[in-house]
């Protein structure tokens, strides 16, 4: 209606390529990095695609764009609010459709598909925690209208990494005049 629905502000840079040789990313304090080894029981492969999360009206996206191969972990109560931690795994296929086409002579993936699997981790938490039920046509909305998202990319993910893991920390959930929503700190 002629009204912005996104205003943002970036900067973009070009790089040598000895600036990405040995790249670690940020640092990791000793308590996050636990986080991706800490023991759970819950684990649901969704490479197998179960019904629950990848079937029917509302699910993750299919094969190609799943940025999630396994959730490892879910606690409900986990996070500093209470409402939910999760996390996820993806193992790196070197030959991936995006590989081939995301940087020449340069392959890594692209920023974008890791905001896209924090997003499905999210998403993931919203039908675990059945927040679709009674809605007419349920569909997903990755940006929250009115609400600041910031991100920021430290490191690449190469065709050489074994394995990316995926964390969400949720901060708020709750309804309004758009429907149900999940807010969440979220890591790649």
């Amino acid at each position: 209606a002629g009204e912005p629905i996104y205003d943002g502000t970036t900067v973009f840079g070009f790089f040598p390529k000895e600036a990405f040789e040995n790249q670690v990313g940020l640092p990791v304090p000793d308590d996050e990095r636990a986080r991706l080894t800490a023991p759970s029981d819950y684990r649901v492969d969704l490479t197998a695609r179960p019904e629950r999360y990848c079937g029917g009206t509302l699910k993750l996206p299919g094969e190609m764009l799943l940025m999630l191969d396994r959730v490892t972990g879910y606690w409900p109560e986990g996070g500093r609010a209470g409402l939910g931690y999760l996390r996820a795994e993806k193992d790196v296929d070197p030959g991936e459709w995006f590989f081939k086409a995301h940087f020449f002579q340069d392959p890594v993936q692209p920023g974008s598909l890791g905001i896209d699997a924090m997003c499905q981790l999210l998403q993931f938490y919203m039908l675990e925690r059945g927040m679709q039920e009674g809605i007419a046509n349920p569909h997903f909305e990755p940006v929250m209208l009115g609400r600041a998202v910031t991100w920021k990319y430290r490191g690449q993910v190469v065709p050489t990494n074994g394995t990316i893991s995926t964390e969400v920390e949720i901060t708020e959930i709750g309804e309004d005049d758009r429907g149900r929503f999940a807010i969440a700190n979220a890591w790649l």
